[in-house]
């Protein structure tokens, strides 16, 4: 059995990815998370990661982790002040091919301003997910809707 700290995890996906070939391992371990959290470093670096999670026979599922050499990734978590042609323009000044869109509130129409631009300029929906972040501010909660979309290049 594989027992890695993230670091290693790490120091292993770097000596694939400097070779330039893609990094592909199956975890079949309890402790996946330091997989995990190693392969999110990968992802917050710009490269593609491909996360699959499959049953197993022993009940303990399967962590499938596919991380490309290819620094072809940008993610942006919008915020209030952030304006949609900023966002295109770094966009534009990139090479990446797929592109990470999260916000919450009304900052869901700065995302969809982006999206008009993107749908007419070579782009396509990847994926979609609509979830809730829950705030506590003192005895009331504030709920926000979260919109994430990824778009690529196509």
């Amino acid at each position: 059995m594989e027992h890695f700290t993230k670091q290693e995890w790490c120091n292993r996906i770097d000596k694939v990815l400097t070779e330039e070939r893609t990094f592909q391992h199956k975890v079949d371990i309890e402790n996946r998370i330091f997989a995990l959290f190693a392969a999110d470093s990968f992802r917050r670096q710009g490269h593609e990661v491909i996360i699959d999670i499959m049953p197993t026979e022993t009940g303990i599922s399967s962590l499938l982790l596919t991380i490309f050499p290819i620094k072809n990734f940008i993610e942006f978590t919008l915020r209030r002040n952030d304006q949609s042609i900023n966002i295109i323009q770094q966009i534009n000044q990139s090479n990446c091919t797929k592109v990470s869109l999260r916000g919450c509130g009304t900052v869901i129409h700065t995302i969809f301003e982006i999206m008009d631009w993107a749908l007419h300029s070579g782009w396509y929906v990847d994926n979609t997910l609509m979830s809730t972040l829950t705030q506590q501010h003192e005895s009331k909660k504030q709920r926000n809707t979260t919109l994430h979309i990824v778009i690529r290049k196509g």
